[in-house]
């Protein structure tokens, strides 16, 4: 068996599609089909190591060195759930949500001890600083409030971000104590969103609480 057949048969033995494949990856459609057809007869480690991740075998395997698709005896097999990915989030400016009736859904495998609730795609450069490039995939856990300084999927009037929450003490204009919540960027480039206090009109919501990221850069 060659090892794009070995790279389909345990994508498919998992269920998973072609595009969310290639969206754990960074990749496009295109490349995840070349390496099924053996377009490239030899992967470099490089790229066998995420992609073994993302299929949850050994790069041995893919590569055909080994035919155990687990880690071998001796090691701890790490148990895993599915979970699903449901689009992306803006690391800059924030973009619409897609509309949930109309979302194709993937899924993702994940450790089963990572407590969360889905995945999206993070794409921009405003969280770099916290090493969030565009391409890498977040994983979120549902709840409507965070504590000061963690990174949240936000809603604001329907559009989404990703970003540090910080609650932060302020005056009005005739000093009179408010509140607000202050969105941060960790790229020096991105302005903090300042939301609340007197005349706001945009709805902000928190979603959910990141708790965990699959980078593409190895």
């Amino acid at each position: 068996m060659s090892m794009g057949d070995r790279i389909r048969r345990r994508r498919q033995e998992l269920g998973m599609s072609v595009e969310a494949v290639a969206r754990a990856l960074g990749k496009n459609r295109a490349t995840v089909y070349r390496y099924e057809r053996g377009d490239i007869e030899q992967l470099p480690m490089g790229v066998l190591e995420p992609l073994s991740q993302v299929l949850c075998t050994t790069p041995a395997y893919l590569a055909g060195w080994s035919e155990e698709t687990e880690a071998g005896e001796g090691l701890l097999r790490v148990r895993r759930r599915r979970v699903p990915l449901v689009g992306a989030i803006a690391c800059g400016e924030p973009i619409c949500a897609p509309e949930s009736d109309a979302l194709e859904v993937d899924v993702l495998d994940v450790r089963e001890d990572l407590s969360c609730d889905c995945a999206m795609v993070c794409r921009g450069d405003s969280m770099t600083g916290a090493r969030i490039y565009d391409g890498d995939i977040v994983y979120l856990r549902r709840q409507d409030d965070v504590e000061d300084g963690q990174i949240a999927a936000v809603s604001i009037d329907g559009e989404l971000t990703l970003k540090r929450v910080f609650k932060v003490r302020d005056l009005d204009e005739e000093g009179r104590v408010i509140y607000r919540t202050e969105l941060r960027a960790e790229n020096p480039r991105y302005a903090p969103i300042r939301l609340g206090g007197p005349g706001e009109t945009r709805r902000a919501d928190i979603l959910g609480l990141a708790v965990a990221f699959r980078s593409r850069i190895v």
